[in-house]
């Protein structure tokens, strides 16, 4: 059985009641990524217990104006103290900064050029 938010509704029924419109199979299929052959072929992405993984609902989610975050949390892919943590992460370890502060520290300074009107009375 494909993965259900806590109302036990699958991805179809999710994004249809979030964009409050019928979705075909056809566009779900389109917008996951899977091809026609891989969705009702032998082992079926339609069908699959892990149906949607992460990636699957990451294109869903752009290709219907949503979030990816907020429909991975929604099929339980990840959790919300997952997004605090990467957030929190992010905001500790900002490479860019502590990259910026050693170079800034390695860098020698330049010597003092002396003013252009110096320049101009020699």
């Amino acid at each position: 059985m494909p993965r259900t938010n806590a109302a036990g509704w699958g991805l179809k029924r999710l994004l249809e009641a979030t964009l409050n419109r019928d979705i075909t199979i056809e566009q779900l299929r389109d917008a996951c990524g899977v091809t026609k052959g891989r969705w009702y072929g032998g082992v079926g992405r339609a069908n699959a217990d892990d149906f949607p993984d992460a990636e699957e609902a990451r294109r869903a989610a752009h290709a219907f104006g949503l979030s990816a975050t907020w429909l991975q949390v929604e099929l339980g892919l990840i959790t919300l103290d997952d997004v605090r943590g990467a957030l929190d992460e992010s905001r500790s370890l900002d490479p860019f900064q502590v990259t910026t502060r050693q170079r800034v520290l390695q860098v020698p300074t330049p010597p003092a050029e002396p003013p252009r009107d110096q320049l101009d009375e020699r």
